[in-house]
């Protein structure tokens, strides 16, 4: 076997096969799977965007987080006179949700700097034909999934926000749906130049110069020069936690997800989950309860891993399962927009990769086919309020791809799209695969729980008592979801074993597909 990919469309998923049939290594894969979600994917993230990589090499064990996440502008948006930035609602069937929009919303963007980035450092192909099957498919066009269609719906006054936006995604007078052919040929056009010129020189010379004209604040926006010449990947250590004596590696701080992860995990350690009823009352008030903490310890979530600080947070823990019930305010939430890609090759080398481009600010940068983000204007990224992040600082993402190492050799890659369900989500997947010793397709099939702040959203397919174990545990508002949905994220998920079978899951919620090849 070649290798195996794991992503959130057929298309997304077959550009990294093919590279994978090429010879290419894991992280070839990834990074042609992620240029191939701008026809796979195109309402769930942008190359404008931002992105966390995480990589170990299959030989080495070397591991590294490739941070490519947005940066926050250095000009401050009261100096910015006519500043673009626009609420905008959208409705999500029980609820609706507001998001801002605009040139004025848009972060420093870092996903085409982190890619290509981490092809030179350790892919094996060019750029130019890792690109390739994103371009074939750009030309030729793919139709638009079930998923994709919902989701073009849902972003319909973002999407066609500006004329460019109006001309790709509702090119007959409405907005493309599920069954559509979606076709963006001057993306391909930036994708060979970028390849032929080489990525620096052509985000130099073409990119940079556009997104100035466009989102600079002599046009409303906050980008200058400076940001987009001072714009650095940097490359950390991951986070690392045991769990079940198997190593878990993710996203370590300035980011939050990832130090969320490892404080749940580190919680839920404590107990012996698999000798509890799977999806039971007990299971459910543990997975609750660890969710309740890492919230209460979100900004210590890191230093709560060690010492004395975790003694407490452990405490606290105890207190809530001992308590009973659940409570506090409820806080609601929309889906977050986000995809992800995991791979693995035959050598047991892997590659996660999670981006996002917020819900994109509505407009496209100059005629690259690329949509600008805007997450300047996402709340989650921006808990003190808007405008308070420092200049040239990172925005701290809930994003975590994560690693699992076995002493036996076994490899899992996982991540997910999600926003704050993201580490929920991870965290659950993780407990199914170690604690119950579910595979990868029931492990990612499973029923979610997402509990904050008091809400408890939780998905009732698969629950003999029909959720009233759920019920009992008193939350303030209980949101019953009676099939699988996209709120709880999409987890892509890819397996090596130790004698080297591969295998993996593609969340179903998001469209996720699998494909092992051989």
């Amino acid at each position: 076997m070649r290798g195996v990919i794991a992503a959130g469309a057929p298309t997304t998923a077959e550009a990294g096969a093919r590279i994978l049939e090429r010879g290419g290594n894991a992280v070839d894969a990834a990074v042609a799977a992620c240029f191939a979600t701008a026809v796979g994917e195109p309402t769930l993230t942008s190359l404008a965007g931002g992105g966390m990589i995480l990589y170990r090499d299959g030989h080495s064990g070397e591991a590294v987080v490739c941070d490519c996440f947005a940066d926050v502008p250095r000009t401050p948006a009261a100096d910015v006179a006519g500043l673009d930035f626009r609420a905008v609602d959208l409705d999500f069937g029980p609820t609706t949700q507001r998001f801002y929009i605009g040139r004025g919303s848009a972060a420093v963007p870092g996903v085409i700097p982190g890619l290509c980035t981490a092809l030179e450092r350790w892919g094996s192909l060019p750029l130019g034909e890792v690109v390739r099957p994103a371009c074939e498919m750009l030309r030729e066009g793919r139709p638009l999934g079930p998923y994709q269609g919902r989701a073009a719906k849902l972003l319909d006054p973002i999407l066609t926000h500006s004329a460019a936006g109006r001309r790709i995604f509702a090119p007959h007078g409405r907005i493309i749906a599920a069954g559509d052919r979606f076709r963006l040929p001057e993306l391909a056009d930036t994708l060979e130049a970028m390849a032929r010129q080489g990525w620096q020189e052509h985000y130099r010379q073409a990119m940079v110069p556009a997104m100035l004209a466009q989102f600079g604040p002599a046009h409303g926006g906050l980008l200058t020069p400076a940001d987009l010449d001072g714009y650095q990947i940097v490359f950390r250590e991951p986070l690392e936690l045991s769990y079940r004596q198997i190593q878990v590696l993710t996203v370590p701080p300035p980011h939050i997800g990832g130090s969320m992860i490892c404080l749940m995990l580190g919680l839920l350690a404590q107990e012996r989950l698999g000798s509890l009823p799977l999806q039971g009352t007990a299971h459910a008030l543990r997975l609750c309860c660890a969710m309740q903490v890492a919230d209460e310890a979100r900004t210590e979530a890191a230093r709560a891993l060690v010492g004395r600080s975790f003694e407490g947070w452990h405490r606290r823990f105890a207190e809530l399962v001992a308590a009973g019930s659940l409570g506090a305010a409820p806080s609601p939430g929309g889906p977050g927009s986000t995809t992800h890609v995991s791979a693995i090759d035959a050598a047991g080398t892997a590659c996660a990769v999670t981006f996002s481009y917020g819900e994109g600010n509505g407009y496209f940068i100059g005629d690259t086919g690329i949509a600008m983000n805007n997450l300047m204007g996402e709340e989650d990224l921006h808990p003190a309020g808007f405008g308070r992040a420092p200049g040239g600082t990172r925005l701290a993402t809930m994003m975590a791809p994560t690693l699992l190492v076995e002493g036996d050799g076994s490899v899992t890659a996982m991540g997910t799209g999600g926003a704050n369900r993201i580490r929920s989500a991870i965290v659950q997947v993780v407990s199914l695969l170690c604690d119950f010793g579910l595979g990868p397709e029931p492990a990612v099939a499973a029923p979610r729980v997402h509990f904050e702040k008091g809400e408890l959203n939780a998905e009732m397919f698969g629950r003999d008592d029909g959720g009233a174990s759920l019920a009992a545990l008193g939350a303030a508002k209980l949101v019953r979801f009676d099939e699988p949905n996209l709120f709880f994220g999409g987890v892509h998920l890819v397996r090596r074993a130790p004698d080297g079978t591969l295998s993996g899951a593609g969340d179903p919620r998001r469209g996720g597909v699998c494909r092992v090849v051989e």
